[in-house]
């Protein structure tokens, strides 16, 4: 079977991007002959041509309205849209010539914000699937082109397929009566990484991009109030990195609290694994997560999760709590709640929460494996083409 794939990015330590390697090794070792499309020759296309898989780069752009967030966003607003539809309007003429020449079974796009995969899976008459990864407005403030209802109607087409990454997600899509539409949880980690490390060293661990959608000035508020409250507060390592802007936000935040030799700035790790197996505890306080990456890696790592009880978040804490019947995790809804959290973690010993890190790892290797969801994923391309 052969499967052109079409990516969003290249960075190397988003979550989207991490899943999509991931799955695409796994579809790879089951028989798919895979050819895929990048926007850049960056971090992922680099690692995809040193394991010698076809790939090639195009330049295209999301199918979104350009961000307004200054007067000279306003000011060229229309010139970048105008640009942006250029852009991709050449790119989806190369991109016909590329499948034409590749003859792919199945288009699939790797991200709900690119359509020029759509365009030529329409126009050739093949299968296109859009793997949903993102709410789009509600986590990063993308809003599609020429409408959101728009998009919808793309989903409801005849040859469109819809992976879901949470039920959530297909939910808010209006996807959740669509038999063309199915929910498979990203693949994390290999079965083999599931470790646990009795002894953790004694700090509260962040993981992710440094951005709104991830909560993290509402994280270094509650940890702010922690740390009135508690004589000896653990430190606040913060493992992930962001806009200039942004990262400046994060440290004069810091600065406002006086808490710079209590939160830890560490940039983008390459030891991720070793920092969760190390934590007394990840805190995830995203506030519309659409899976939560690093929660299932975390929770393969061995390491107890704090997490906000939203969104994809939420969504893995019910799926442990439906299947084995308790908790995989410490909810909290307000920064109240959190504070409470970060509190009793660091008065107690780690052992009392043994057992939940336990449950935890048992369902992730039974959701979220990525022998599990490559699979799955294979699973549904077989149907897809039974269908054509």
């Amino acid at each position: 079977m052969k499967v052109l794939f079409i990516t969003s990015s290249t960075i190397l330590h988003g979550g989207g991007s991490k899943a999509f390697l991931q799955m695409l090794e796994g579809l790879v070792a089951l028989g798919i002959q895979p050819f895929v499309i990048f926007p850049d020759k960056q971090g992922l296309y680099q690692v995809f041509r040193s394991k010698n898989i076809c790939c090639a780069t195009l330049s295209y752009r999301m199918s979104v309205y350009p961000r307004v967030g200054s007067l000279k966003d306003k000011l060229l607003f229309l010139p970048r849209l105008v640009g942006r539809f250029w852009l991709n309007s050449l790119a989806t003429l190369r991109l016909i010539k590329i499948v034409k020449r590749f003859n792919p079974d199945i288009i699939h796009t790797n991200v709900s914000v690119i359509a020029i995969g759509y365009y030529v899976a329409r126009l050739l008459k093949i299968p296109h699937v859009w793997h949903i990864r993102e709410y789009g407005d509600k986590d990063f403030n993308l809003h599609y082109y020429p409408s959101r209802a728009f998009q919808l109607k793309r989903y409801q087409q005849i040859n469109s397929y819809e992976l879901c990454i949470t039920k959530d997600i297909q939910r808010y899509n209006n996807l959740q009566d669509n038999k063309n539409s199915f929910v498979v949880y990203d693949g994390v980690l290999s079965e083999k990484n599931c470790v646990f490390q009795k002894e953790k060293k004694s700090y509260f661990l962040f993981a992710g991009r440094l951005e709104k959608a991830k909560g993290i000035l509402l994280l270094i508020d509650a940890y702010a109030e922690y740390c009135k409250l508690h004589i000896n507060p653990l430190p606040l390592y913060v493992a992930g990195s962001g806009s200039e802007v942004y990262t400046q936000l994060v440290q004069s935040k810091i600065s406002q609290y006086g808490l710079e030799s209590k939160v830890i700035l560490l940039g983008m790790r390459r030891d991720i694994l070793s920092l969760y197996k190390d934590a007394k505890a990840l805190i995830v306080p995203s506030i519309s997560e659409g899976f939560g990456f690093i929660t299932a890696e975390a929770m393969f790592s061995g390491c107890l999760v704090i997490g906000n009880n939203t969104a994809g978040t939420k969504e893995q804490f019910d799926n442990g709590k439906n299947m084995l019947g308790d908790e995989i995790a410490l909810r909290y809804s307000t920064q109240k709640e959190l504070v409470t959290h970060l509190v009793r973690v660091t008065d107690n010993s780690i052992d009392i929460y043994n057992d939940m890190i336990f449950r935890a790892q048992k369902v992730v290797l039974n959701l979220y494996s990525v022998e599990v969801h490559s699979k799955k994923v294979y699973d549904f391309y077989k149907l897809i083409l039974k269908r054509e």
